[in-house]
């Protein structure tokens, strides 16, 4: 069997490194990418060498899908490779913000009106609104001090008065100068209030935004593509035909207990898409896959019925898996359930690769970026495991290959480390 990773970095090479492939390091250099990213991402440059793998010529016809869509990186891409794409995700703030980017031309028109409204909200005089609840003040003003918070608030309050509280776009560019005007740094994978950053002023922040959105003017207003972005989660893609998708470039999230939720909490308190701690957990993390031990409220007595959904050699292997994390709790002072998070997690993305499988047309190429992990020190080689359990569900040819090993960012002190070398992997394969 030829390695498909090879074909893909000899596609991707003139482009970037292959390892740099499931990392979100290049978004920046890409228009309407570099509006709004996030340090989970994969790069546009993927998405590329994936279509162009295909051999076929991109058409307008052609459709991609994405079960996990996050910021919208497939989507985008495909919408300025020209071609069709559909695209799901569960968060509620990384489905505005991917439909704000993919389908940018349809807010355009817009502009004019979101940026004065939100130059009244930054004003010498602020207008009165609406309080956020006690734990989104609590938190936000860690991050963002308090004459700028006021402003943003007020910037908030006039799109709301304009008719724009719901428009991606207004979302997306109030959301990146409340990046600027934090404080706080991106601590790994969340901002930190711990840590800091100079801020910029709001004035300073809306000048910065409007400058880089209106520079990529020509990409942004780009039409002509059917780009559907579906703010629900992909393990039920009714809207989807059977063997309806020419192609899929997707990255799930990782077996490694990284809250997506706390990572945008400031981003859900400030939209007031959440007020507190456990409205978080209702709304946003019991939408999501699990794969961290604070989203898993009504999934643990659920376990037997995920684990009897798995392939058997998917669950002897899991199990073996488990059994360890168990003890390793009662060795640990943070007692962390780890062991809770393996069944749902490969159940819930067997009912993904399963719905993928139904859309995608006979010979169509499935391409996935997914790592392993190390929870308590106990190797979870999750990209195996998925890789069994798309062969078991129909896939042809599938491939499960390291790209590339982890890399200082992923190495955490309070994390422990595996005796096994952890890394990214590649899965491909043909539905």
């Amino acid at each position: 069997m030829l390695s498909n990773l090879k074909t893909l970095r000899d596609t991707s090479f003139k482009a970037i490194a292959v390892e740099r492939l499931p990392t979100n390091t290049t978004t920046r250099a890409h228009a309407v990418h570099r509006w709004f990213n996030f340090i989970a991402g994969f790069s546009p440059e993927l998405v590329n060498a994936c279509v162009e793998m295909t051999g076929q010529a991109p058409r307008r016809e052609m459709r991609l899908l994405d079960p996990f869509s996050g910021c919208g990186t497939a989507p985008v891409a495909a919408r300025l490779i020209g071609i069709s794409a559909a695209a799901y995700d569960p968060h509620p703030f990384f489905a505005v913000i991917s439909e704000a980017k993919a389908n940018s031309a349809h807010y355009w028109s817009d502009l004019p009106r979101i940026q004065t409204a939100i130059e009244r909200g930054i004003g010498d005089q602020p207008v009165e609104h609406s309080p956020l609840s006690d734990s989104a003040i609590a938190f936000l003003s860690k991050l963002v001090e308090p004459k700028a918070l006021s402003a943003l608030n007020s910037a908030r309050v006039e799109l709301e008065n304009d008719g724009l509280s719901n428009n991606p776009l207004a979302i997306l560019i109030l959301s990146r100068i409340l990046d600027h005007c934090c404080s706080a740094a991106t601590d790994g994978i969340y901002k930190a209030p711990t840590s800091s950053k100079k801020p910029l002023s709001p004035k300073d922040a809306l000048a910065r935004v409007m400058s880089i959105i209106l520079s990529d003017h020509v990409d942004a207003t780009t039409n002509g593509t059917d780009i559907q972005i579906y703010a629900r989660s992909s393990e039920s893609m009714t809207e989807q035909e059977d063997s309806s998708i020419d192609i899929v470039v997707t990255s799930p999230p990782y077996l490694n207990n990284f809250d997506f939720a706390e990572m945008t909490r400031m981003y859900l308190y400030f939209w007031k898409m959440a007020s507190s701690w456990s409205d978080i957990s209702n709304k946003v993390r019991s939408q999501l896959v699990v794969n961290t031990t604070t989203a898993l409220k009504g999934h643990k007595p659920l376990q037997q019925h995920y684990r009897d959904s798995l392939p058997i050699s998917v669950r002897q292997a899991a199990d073996k898996v488990v059994t360890t994390l168990v003890a390793r709790r009662k060795e640990k002072a943070g007692k962390k359930e780890y062991d809770f998070l393996i069944y749902p997690y490969l159940s819930q993305m067997q009912k993904v690769l399963a719905e993928t499988y139904r859309t995608l047309k006979s010979g169509a190429p499935f391409h996935m970026m997914v790592s392993d992990a190390a929870l308590y020190g106990v190797h979870v080689p999750a990209p195996q495991w998925l890789a069994e359990i798309m062969i078991e569900i129909g896939f042809q040819d599938v491939q499960c290959e390291m790209i590339r090993p982890r890399g200082h960012r992923w190495i955490l002190d309070k994390r422990a480390g595996s005796d096994e070398g952890l890394g990214e992997y590649y899965i491909f394969g043909v539905a």
